[in-house]
């Protein structure tokens, strides 16, 4: 599993290019990860109570979406029902605008 720091760094980035989170909130996180290298942004996030579980999962339903990554790391603290639910969310077809 790639979950790098350059892999924390982009799902951050996204966070903020798409309104999620704050630079600040973001610069925080990483902060807090320092320590606790383990830990994953998202899972930071919902300890700050910046996202909750729902908001985190939406928006990295998103992030997958959007760069076609399906390799990061939810499943390390997710319950087995969130994931299937992000999983299903994530096969359905994506080609609804056409």
């Amino acid at each position: 599993m790639n979950n790098s720091k350059e892999e924390e760094y982009k799902i951050g980035k996204f966070f903020i290019e798409n309104g999620i989170i704050n630079e600040a909130q973001l610069k925080e996180a990483l902060e807090l990860q320092k320590d606790n290298k383990e830990r994953l942004l998202g899972e930071i996030l919902v300890t700050m109570g910046v996202l909750s579980k729902e908001d985190l999962i939406m928006a990295l339903e998103m992030y997958m979406m959007m760069t076609d990554s399906d390799d990061i790391g939810i499943d390390e603290w997710l319950d087995q029902d969130e994931i299937d639910m992000v999983l299903k969310k994530l096969d359905t077809p994506k080609s609804k605008s056409s």
